[in-house]
């Protein structure tokens, strides 16, 4: 089984990616607390959500904006300018839903619809 579910504040901006055939990669990170009794700690987690589902993140999710995410971990690994293996794990979203923040930025300034 491979399944992660996350609740969290983005801690910078989505970046989204075209590649050549027209598929998109949104690449964002998400900050989630885990309490032990009166400690804490944080956690970061590169999550990476493709086509629709990562536009959508993209077009609506600004940093701080709270996230709920289900995906599985995906680890990968590539070679660096100096030649180097480097390996690399992140989160790849299946399912999300928006927090309270991206659904009162949505709703506007009142005032602003009214004119």
């Amino acid at each position: 089984m491979n399944s992660v579910n996350l609740n969290g504040r983005l801690i910078k901006d989505p970046e989204i990616k075209t590649f050549e055939n027209g598929s998109t990669l949104c690449t964002f990170f998400i900050a989630n607390d885990v309490h032990f009794g009166t400690n804490k700690k944080t956690g970061f987690y590169k999550c990476h959500a493709w086509g629709h589902t990562g536009k959508i993140i993209a077009d609506n999710a600004k940093t701080g904006a709270e996230l709920f995410i289900t995906g599985r971990l995906d680890q990968y690994r590539y070679e660096d300018d100096k030649g180097k293996q480097v390996y690399d794990v992140s989160v790849v979203v299946d399912r999300f839903d928006f927090g309270a923040r991206v659904a009162k930025a949505e709703e506007g300034n009142p005032e602003e619809k009214a004119g």
